[in-house]
């Protein structure tokens, strides 16, 4: 696999639907995110009375933490939340799934629009699981470690 790279970060980020962000200060919450490379942000939907919506509203420090089903990345990732109110944002990011959580859609007054911002990531990477099972396989033939992914830490 070439170098670990910012934009094999955020491709395979994109491709994964949820994490467990924690903001300064509170518990873990699993949240679905939406990844959007070109506002170098990922995009969440709280409700305005969250811990999240509050850690957001007082630009709070926080940590995503996200693994692929694949194994294709595991990251830890440290960055700001901000408030965002901007409906094509929202009309970007909405998805059926929202609905649950939001009886009254994209008007819904509880609705909180949250950008979170990487400043850093330290992220474990595969080829794809097929490479990761064969590597597997051949260090237990061979007895070593087998190259099984890489590792970094990008900065943002």
């Amino acid at each position: 696999m070439d170098e670990l790279t910012k934009a094999t970060f955020w491709k395979r980020l994109s491709e994964i639907r949820a994490g467990m962000l924690i903001p300064d200060g509170a518990d873990p919450r699993p949240m679905a995110h939406a990844a959007r490379p070109k506002d170098k942000a990922l995009w969440f939907l709280a409700d305005k009375d969250s811990d999240v919506a509050h850690g957001a509203r007082t630009k709070a420090a926080a940590r995503h933490v996200v693994s692929s089903p694949d194994g294709a990345l595991y990251a830890t990732i440290d960055g700001q939340l901000s408030v965002e109110d901007n409906r094509d944002k929202l009309d970007d990011i909405w998805t059926p799934m929202a609905t649950a959580w939001f009886e009254g859609g994209r008007d819904d007054d509880r609705l909180c629009i949250v950008a979170f911002r990487p400043e850093r990531a330290e992220i474990w990477a595969t080829k794809d699981k097929s490479d990761t099972l064969y590597q597997f396989a051949q260090a237990n033939r061979t007895a070593r470690p087998g190259e099984i992914g890489q590792h970094a830490v990008l900065t943002f």
